[in-house]
């Protein structure tokens, strides 16, 4: 078993990455804040530090202090855009909503009208042959599944677009 595990390249490649690793790893110390909260950090100086020894997979992290605003600075609402946020009248974005819209629908026309032709030249699974091509050939198998495919990218691009155009329910 041990000439198993010397003679296999992952495990030469683990051996050869896991050593590096362990002599570059510095110690992590456990120590506590002026307001006794636990911290963790590299270098031991500090109150009440002890070494943690071992793989450590995670740190936990530390929460901040919540900042203190200046008495003057009133509370921003949340939501609220600043005031040098560039605003659009309602009018002009009514007419771009409607040009989205338009848009939309223009390409979910022209994505519903591919899917009828590829339905068309896939016919359930059958396409007709092409001149060069026999029922067993790999250029024909290679053709039906490329329409297929197209299919069903057809059929999600549609779903999407159909989603894209219904209404938002607040």
């Amino acid at each position: 078993m041990r000439a198993l595990f010397a003679t296999t390249p992952g495990f030469l490649w683990l051996l050869m990455t896991a050593l590096p690793a362990a002599a570059q790893s510095d110690a992590i110390w456990a120590c506590e804040d002026d307001q006794g909260r636990k911290v963790f950090q590299n270098v031991g100086n500090g109150r009440g530090c002890r070494r943690i020894d071992g793989l450590i997979a995670t740190v936990p992290g530390t929460v901040p202090a919540p900042q203190q605003r200046p008495p003057s600075a009133a509370p921003a609402a949340s939501g609220v855009s600043p005031a040098s946020f560039p605003k659009v009248d309602r009018d002009v974005q009514r007419l771009r909503d409607v040009d989205r819209r338009r848009i939309l629908e223009d390409e979910l026309r022209v994505e519903q009208d591919r899917l009828v032709r590829l339905r068309q030249d896939f016919n359930n699974g059958s396409p007709r042959l092409q001149p060069d091509e026999t029922a067993a050939s790999t250029s024909y198998r290679e053709r039906v599944q490329r329409l297929m495919e197209d299919i069903q990218r057809s059929e999600g691009s549609i779903a999407s677009l159909k989603r894209e155009l219904t209404p938002a329910r607040y």
